[in-house]
C-alpha cells in the first residue's frame, strides 16, 4: 500500500508532467495543418480540464477531456490526461485503458511511460512500473531522467526493494544530489 506522502508526490509529479507537456511543441510524428489544429484544440481542452480537476469541480473537468477526444482521438496527450482524470477518480480500469492508449499512439512520449509507471506502482504492479520507468528513460527527447529515477527509487521503497531502491538512489544522486538526499531522509 502507498504511504500518503508517495501519494502526494506521485500527483504532484504528474501536474508537472501535464503542464509541461502542454507548454511543449508536438513531438510527435509529421501532422498536417488540419491535424495540428485538432490537437492545439484539444491541448485547450485538456488545459481547462486540468483545471476544473483542480478545483475539484469532476463534471466540468469531464466534459472537457470528452470535448479534447472529440477533437483528437488519436493524440497521445488526449488519451494521457483521460487517464490522470481517471486515475485521480479512482477508476483503474479506464486509466489503464487510456495509458495504453497514448502509448499506443506514441510509444516515445517518456512523460507517458513515466506517469504510467507510478500509476502502476500505485496499484502494487512493481515489476510492470520499473518496465516502464526504463522505457521513460529510453525514450528519445526526454529530459526527465531524475524525475524517473526518483520514482524508481520511490517505487522500490514502495515494494520495500531495498536492493532498487539503493540502486536508484545511487543513480539520482549523480543527476541530482539534493533530491537523493530528500529521498533518502523520507526512506529513513
Amino acid at each position: 500500500m502507498m504511504t500518503f506522502k508517495f501519494q502526494q508526490k506521485l500527483t504532484a509529479l504528474f501536474s508537472l508532467f501535464i503542464s509541461l507537456l502542454l507548454s511543449a511543441c508536438s513531438s510527435s510524428p509529421q501532422v498536417n495543418a488540419e491535424n495540428l489544429a485538432k490537437q492545439q484544440a484539444a491541448k485547450a481542452r485538456i488545459e481547462l480540464g486540468l483545471a476544473y480537476l483542480h478545483q475539484q469541480n469532476i463534471n466540468q473537468a469531464k466534459q472537457n477531456f470528452d470535448k479534447a477526444l472529440e477533437h483528437a482521438p488519436q493524440y497521445y496527450l488526449t488519451h494521457s490526461a483521460l487517464a490522470y482524470f481517471y486515475q485521480q477518480l479512482g477508476d483503474v480500469k479506464q486509466a489503464r485503458i487510456h495509458y495504453q492508449k497514448a502509448i499506443d499512439l506514441d510509444n516515445n512520449q517518456g512523460d507517458v511511460h513515466n506517469n504510467y509507471g507510478t500509476f502502476l506502482c500505485s496499484q502494487g504492479q512493481f515489476e510492470q512500473a520499473y518496465d516502464e520507468f526504463e522505457q521513460a528513460l529510453q525514450s528519445p527527447n526526454y529530459y526527465r531522467q531524475t524525475d524517473s529515477y526518483e520514482n524508481l527509487a520511490l517505487c522500490a521503497l514502495s515494494a520495500k526493494n531495498n536492493e532498487r531502491f539503493q540502486r536508484y538512489l545511487t543513480k539520482l544522486e549523480k543527476l541530482d544530489p539534493k533530491r537523493a538526499a530528500k529521498l533518502e531522509n523520507i526512506s529513513n
